[in-house]
């Protein structure tokens, strides 16, 4: 049976998007989780959630923790070292802080569940857990730059990846919710969407940025992107084209209060979202091992 350790340091771009799929799997489902966690907070903060809506979200969330737990346990990131650069120590620590979300989760949904009037500050412990575990992702992925700027710039795309992913999955699951109850106030949803647009517009920009920064890129945008066309052009359509478009014309829909069909474009974001962002993470690692 072929193991990481096995394969040699100069595989195929295909190789290595195929040998890291678990890792971006990973990631996807951990800053899905994050990002979540801190639109739920947010919007919590600001008001306008119903209480059986944070008690869905909560278990929502919960079986995403578990999730990348469990992948994170199959495939730990410290196996990767021969294929990327990655901290070895910071990758030791992303099952231990996994585990520790999902402890946090599993508290969090239990308080939800018992308590109507449950408070703000009940969400810190999980807050914090996923603070810990973005920045053991940061750090984990911080020797891939070339120069301290570029290692921030794959801290600002982490961070941005998560509040994609994050305010794409609680705005369309909060849009579903509106269709049970469609009395209730459009601000948090609206708040949603204008989180996702922003942080999509931000990632526009900022990951490109960063491959071309990355220890073994060329040094520019373009250059970066041509490593692998084929994964460029499809992160492009999935993580900024389509989701663009669709949240775009959901904020107009979400203000006229037409749920059903603010709730159906956000679908069609997410369904682009999430292979987008995949596909993203895979862009990142094929760069960084060229």
């Amino acid at each position: 049976m072929t193991t990481l350790d096995s394969v040699p340091i100069t595989a195929c771009h295909e190789c290595i998007a195929t040998l890291t799929l678990p890792l971006a799997l990973f990631l996807l489902l951990a800053e899905t989780t994050v990002g979540g966690v801190v639109t739920v907070a947010f919007l919590r903060l600001t008001g306008g959630l119903t209480h059986g809506f944070l008690k869905f979200i909560s278990v929502t969330y919960a079986i995403l923790a578990a999730l990348a737990f469990l992948v994170v346990v199959a495939a730990p990131p410290g196996s990767y070292h021969r294929l990327l650069a990655v901290n070895q120590f910071a990758a030791g620590t992303l099952p231990y802080l996994q585990g520790l979300l999902v402890i946090t989760m599993v508290i969090q949904v239990v308080m939800t569940w018992r308590r109507q009037d449950a408070a703000l500050r009940g969400w810190l412990p999980t807050l914090l857990a996923s603070v810990l575990l973005l920045a053991g992702i940061m750090a984990t992925l911080g020797p891939l730059a070339g120069s301290a700027p570029v290692a921030a710039a794959i801290g600002l795309t982490v961070a941005l990846s998560s509040m994609v992913l994050g305010a794409a999955t609680t705005g369309m699951l909060l849009g579903h919710w509106y269709l049970v109850t469609p009395a209730l106030t459009n601000a948090p949803l609206l708040r949603a969407i204008e989180a996702l647009l922003i942080s999509l517009v931000l990632q526009a920009i900022v990951f490109p940025l960063t491959l071309g920064g990355l220890n073994n890129g060329s040094g520019y945008v373009t250059g970066a992107l041509g490593i692998s066309l084929a994964l460029s052009v499809l992160w492009t359509l999935g993580a900024v084209v389509l989701p663009l478009a669709a949240a775009g014309l959901a904020l107009p829909t979400c203000r006229m209060r037409s749920f059903m069909s603010t709730t159906g474009l956000l679908y069609l974001a997410m369904i682009a979202i999430l292979p987008g962002q995949l596909l993203g993470q895979l862009l990142l690692f094929v760069v960084a091992s060229a």
